[in-house]
């Protein structure tokens, strides 16, 4: 089948479009072209078609400028032949060309808008519509399939708010490579216990509990270190911490394809993310490399850090009411370090990414979707 994705994303500098260069490659290998309409080019080698257009550098304009770009670009090609991915900020622009010619497409839904300033309210007024959109296509029998969803309380969110169907809303969970991600090497936890956290360092991440924890453990004789590495509105105040404060190490974004190696450095892993509407229809890519690297999990108990497989009761991946979220942490590690049995859990938590989220697990859904269009 032949596929075309019209993205938003910045394939040159944009961490977030890991996820959508696995996906495709996952396409790629079940046998379908993908051709993928963007601002920018991959900076490294990449399988597909990729097509890089003209976008305007001002914000509040990005998105309609893509679009009347890929407007421009849609109209010199024969689109019958296509099934059409659209990012949810160019629905609004792009998917009338494809309803008006009967052109199948589907509404990608990778990341809601996330940050909590002015802009990020504005954006979720365009998510709003998108999906408004994608509701009347399929109400009117029009050319839209439905769309991707990174979760089941996001599929849940988005079947009642706009009363789109289950069935048209296809879960695609952030996924890993484990050809790339490898496990650590610890047999027993050690001193000092290495701790990490990768990501965006805003506030409304809840990364500040982190330093909290790690004082908590100090104070229980429990020689720790803590890694945070990315950047956000917190980068000020974290790089002071860490000038007066050894255990704590901040560092700016690293490339991913060094994020493995950085992680095997490391014993735990965190999801910090706060019980709030926007954290608990996530699906955190961290949450798959932590464990495709061995690294045992502490997190904040809500939907979007559950585990995308239901009955689990793993001993290395272990979530806690966000009020106790710091005491709690501290018991359990103190219990992991009683154990002493560090390389059982990392290995349980390994096989669980292999079995359960490697990208060929996670894009399953997607590729029974296509295939169902074929028949």
């Amino acid at each position: 089948m032949k596929l075309i994705w019209c993205t938003t994303r910045h394939f040159g500098k944009d961490l977030c479009a890991t996820t959508q260069v696995a996906i495709i490659n996952q396409l790629l290998s079940l046998g379908h072209e993908v051709r993928v309409l963007g601002p920018d080019v991959p900076g490294e080698r990449y399988a597909w078609e990729h097509v890089e257009l003209n976008q305007s550098a001002m914000k509040g304009k990005k998105a309609s400028s893509l679009a009347k770009s890929i407007a421009k670009y849609l109209k010199e090609i024969n689109l019958e032949e296509y099934v059409v991915f659209i990012d949810w900020p160019l629905v609004r622009y792009v998917s009338p060309i494809f309803d008006k010619n009967g052109i199948r497409w589907m509404c990608i839904d990778r990341s809601p808008p996330a940050d909590a300033n002015l802009f990020a309210k504005l954006q979720r007024i365009v998510w709003k519509k998108a999906w408004k959109m994608v509701a009347s296509s399929l109400n009117r029998n029009g050319s839209c399939i439905g769309g991707m969803v990174v979760s089941a309380a996001h599929q849940h969110l988005i079947r009642n708010k706009f009363s789109i169907a289950d069935e048209r809303l296809c879960i695609l969970h952030a996924g890993v490579n484990n050809e790339l991600f490898k496990p650590n090497n610890f047999e027993t936890f050690g001193t000092p216990l290495k701790m990490v956290y990768h990501g965006k360092m805003d506030r409304n991440r809840g990364i500040l509990k982190l330093v909290l924890l790690l004082d908590a453990l100090e104070n229980n004789g429990i020689e720790a270190e803590l890694s945070l590495i990315g950047s956000g509105d917190l980068d000020t105040h974290l790089s002071n911490l860490s000038k007066s404060k050894p255990s704590l190490t901040f560092q700016k974004p690293i490339p991913q394809s060094d994020v493995g190696n950085m992680l095997q450095k490391h014993q735990i892993g965190f999801l910090p993310m706060p019980n709030i509407p926007v954290w608990t229809i996530s699906s955190p890519l961290k949450r798959s490399e932590y464990m495709s690297s061995g690294l045992l999990v502490l997190g904040i108990k809500h939907s979007g850090h559950h585990l995308p497989t239901v009955n689990n009761n793993l001993g290395s991946y272990k979530l806690f009411d966000q009020q106790t979220f710091v005491d709690d942490s501290v018991e359990q590690i103190q219990k992991w370090m009683k154990e002493d049995n560090y390389a059982e859990l990392s290995a349980e938590a390994r096989l669980y990414a292999e079995i359960h989220l490697d990208w060929s697990a996670t894009t399953q859904s997607l590729g029974n979707v296509l295939e169902s269009l074929e028949e």
